[in-house]
């Protein structure tokens, strides 16, 4: 009976694999899985290396075994079933892992920059700077901060803040040793919590609320410079709060049906303010498209953001502010863009915890 049992557990996978009986368990990996390996004689070490890979990542049932072990270790255990890459905090909360640039020790001041990391950081700025400047264009540093930042009551109690963050030590260095002005909104952002979740409780990101809070904050601080830029109000904006959903740190558990974000913001300008996309490019540099749009005032500065994902959701908001607006998805500043582009204005944001990747931009 025993040995019944056991064959028929090694059956399963094949059966699955067969007629696909757990489709309905989706790989939630942002990876494409190794392919079926073709053989070629006389290669056969290589085709049996090619295989077992194959099939490590495709057997069947896979998708769903994972489900069912995500489930029971997180429900059940109250434990993240991949603690490297999801922190499972308070009240429905979850945070970005180790896996993404060491985000709980940066947190938990563990790896603090160094005097040098800052220094030739703000050297490459001050140079990003004195080059725009030279084309009478304005450059502008924005962090985007992590979710440990604005709510940090719901990390778990074994993850707290030790000392000053990274964020502080980039920001007071970089205010004492050079003129290129930093956009700081964290107290916009823990202002507005009051009123409005901003962050993603099953997600690495901000939500659209946060992302507008952001957005006006920025043209706010832009605006002490070019002061003929439409004027930042929250009252020119429609907010409607419906169902959340699962976020991408809940994916990785394969639970995103399950858990969700108590809430999700649809928000849209009032018609006189709403800016028109003209162009949406795919981007080599990150999956997220580069986009363009032109303002109800045309005549207004122009923006060009550089910014990793944080600054999708600002397609939304930010360029109903100016005259024409180009946001770049990439973690790169390329002169040669902005020669093209001619901005008057450079904003380059960056999520906190890769602000030590600043030093390769």
């Amino acid at each position: 009976m025993i040995a019944f049992g056991f064959a028929t557990l090694l059956f399963f996978p094949i059966l699955d694999q067969c007629l696909d009986l757990s489709t309905g368990f989706k790989s939630t990996e942002k990876r494409i899985l190794a392919p079926f390996p073709t053989f070629r004689f006389p290669h056969v070490k290589s085709y049996i290396h090619e295989f077992d890979e194959y099939y490590k990542e495709n057997f069947g049932w896979r998708n769903a075994l994972f489900h069912a072990y995500s489930y029971w270790k997180l429900v059940i255990l109250g434990q993240s079933p991949l603690p490297d890459k999801v922190v499972v905090g308070k009240h429905g909360w979850f945070y970005p892992g180790n896996s993404l640039n060491h985000a709980v020790d940066k947190h938990r001041g563990l790896m603090p920059m160094s005097q040098s990391s800052m220094h030739a950081i703000c050297q490459r700025l001050s140079h990003f700077q004195q080059q725009l400047a030279k084309h009478g264009t304005r450059l502008y540093i924005l962090v985007a901060p992590d979710s440990y930042t604005i709510y940090p009551e719901n990390l778990p109690d074994y993850i707290h803040e030790n000392g000053p963050s990274n964020l502080d030590l980039f920001k007071q260095y970089l205010t004492q040793h050079t003129t290129v002005p930093f956009i700081d909104i964290r107290n916009a952002l823990r202002m507005a919590k009051k009123n409005h979740v901003v962050y993603s409780q099953t997600d690495t990101h901000w939500n659209d609320y946060g992302s507008l809070i952001a957005s006006l904050t920025v043209v706010d601080y832009v605006k002490k410079d070019f002061p003929q830029l439409i004027d930042a109000n929250l009252s020119d904006y429609r907010v409607k709060a419906t169902n959340g959903m699962g976020g991408d740190l809940v994916t990785m558990l394969a639970l995103n049906k399950e858990l969700k974000d108590s809430v999700v913001y649809r928000i849209t300008p009032v018609p006189s303010l709403a800016a028109r996309q003209i162009e949406n490019t795919p981007n080599a540099d990150m999956n997220l498209p580069s986009s363009r749009f032109i303002g109800q005032k045309s005549t207004l500065p122009k923006l060009l953001l550089i910014g990793d994902s944080f600054s999708f959701s600002m397609n939304q908001f930010i360029p109903n502010h100016f005259g024409e607006s180009y946001l770049v998805r990439t973690n790169r500043f390329k002169m040669d863009l902005v020669q093209n582009e001619h901005p008057d204005i450079v904003v380059l944001e960056i999520v906190e915890r890769n602000i030590d990747l600043l030093a390769s931009y």
